[in-house]
């Protein structure tokens, strides 16, 4: 038996044409015996359940109806089109590292029935202690082990892994120098209409960059369809670079933000790797790690958010009439106190940002009383880990189509 919810059995009862008895008698009588039922439609049946919604419940609950909407909905041309036309998917939750430990955890984030138990995404664990989790984008997540000098791209829906060795020119001792490293990993395929979700077997780059001795600064670009790294490009800065947080994609550039607030930037185009100055007006300091975040704003700009107290301040790098970029203050700042239950800063008023989602424009934000999201378009906020003292951890965010669950089996590692 199907199992949807409300609203779901609305859209299967219009979609397949069920009103109440009297219509459906008056339609029996005005239509012809051979008349075939909507669900019966061998083209029209596909169109119907590619309109579910893509919560993960979706697929798995509507694959156990019969056998034949089951094999509609494990046939990868049908996942394809479902991703094509939902275009976005969602979060699913944040996998929760600290960079100082090699202890990884899955914090799912959606509600019954949608709600992902952690131990479906367990990160891989191998026998090496030194693996370090850095980050997630386009379905995928990304490892780096400096020890070993490899850099893993791990599909947490699959579990498939590849493995690439860092660039032969990366030359240092871990022992000796204090290094402090970040890595992106990020889909390639070019398809007209591809929509990330399935992109393991596709045409994939990562990037990795790393600071040592404060002031130099090092990016190489690893290409997995030649199967190459580039040339290793560098840069100075006479400022200390302290910290890097996750970065974030922002058109062609991949962006981090350093704990003092200047922004190291790397074009994936033209593989140039520079340093943006934090806004002059912003009252950050080298010591404002946890204070401080990257965003993605609207048009694809750059987007900076300060941690002042109980209000996140906001920069957006635009141009000028003359055509020079620089960062504008926006007038819109966010009040947390607001936002956060009652008496919820009752006790300490600490607070630190642990995690962004560029694609959701979702913000993490870590209190004495728990961990929280907040939507910074709807200004929704919703607690995902329960209180126990400040938690200095990092949250990456995981967005995915679930379509693995089109498995009737896989319904039952939902939690209902």
């Amino acid at each position: 038996t199907l199992i949807l919810s409300g609203d779901q059995r609305r859209r299967f009862g219009q979609a397949c044409g069920r009103t109440n008895d009297s219509s459906m008698m008056s339609r029996r009588r005005r239509s012809s015996p051979a008349t075939a039922s909507p669900v019966e439609d061998e083209n029209l049946l596909p169109e119907i359940l590619l309109r579910l919604p893509p919560e993960p419940s979706s697929l798995p609950r509507a694959s156990l109806v019969c056998r034949r909407w089951r094999s509609i909905l494990s046939d990868p041309d049908f996942l394809k089109r479902f991703r094509r036309h939902h275009q976005k998917p969602p979060l699913l939750g944040f996998f929760r590292a600290n960079s100082m430990s090699t202890e990884h955890q899955f914090i799912p984030v959606l509600d019954s029935p949608d709600r992902i138990p952690a131990a479906r995404f367990s990160v891989p664990n191998n026998s090496n202690k030194h693996w370090n989790f850095i980050g997630c984008r386009h379905g995928l997540a990304i490892l780096v082990n400096m020890w070993l000098r490899q850099v893993m791209v791990w599909d947490p829906l699959t579990g498939q892994q590849h493995r690439v060795a860092c660039p032969p020119g990366l030359v240092f001792d871990p022992e000796v120098h204090l290094v402090y490293w970040e890595a992106a990993v990020m889909c390639a395929d070019a398809e007209d209409g591809h929509v990330h979700g399935d992109c393991f077997s596709r045409p994939l780059k990562l990037v990795l960059i790393w600071v040592i001795g404060y002031r130099k600064a090092f990016a190489c670009l690893y290409e997995s369809a030649s199967g190459l790294w580039g040339d290793i490009v560098s840069m100075e800065s006479t400022d200390a670079m302290l910290g890097i947080r996750p970065g974030i994609l922002v058109g062609s550039a991949l962006c981090w933000v350093l704990c003092g607030g200047n922004v190291l930037v790397f074009d994936v185009q033209s593989q140039h790797l520079d340093l943006i100055k934090r806004p002059v007006d912003c009252p950050m300091n080298t010591t404002s790690y946890g204070f401080v975040q990257v965003l993605r704003m609207d048009d694809n700009r750059l987007g900076l958010a300060y941690l002042s107290k109980l209000t996140i301040l906001l920069w957006e790098r635009k141009s000028n009439c003359d055509g020079v970029v620089r960062w504008v203050f926006l007038q819109k700042s966010i009040q947390l106190e607001e936002l956060f239950p009652h008496r919820m800063f009752s006790r300490s008023k600490k607070i630190i940002i642990t995690g962004y989602d560029e694609d959701t424009n979702v913000i993490v934000l870590s209190t004495i009383g728990g961990v929280f999201m907040l939507q910074l378009y709807s200004m929704e906020i919703k607690r995902i880990c329960k209180g126990g003292g400040l938690c200095l951890d990092n949250f990456h965010p995981y967005t995915n189509f679930y379509t693995t669950g089109a498995l009737a089996g896989d319904s039952a590692n939902l939690q209902m």
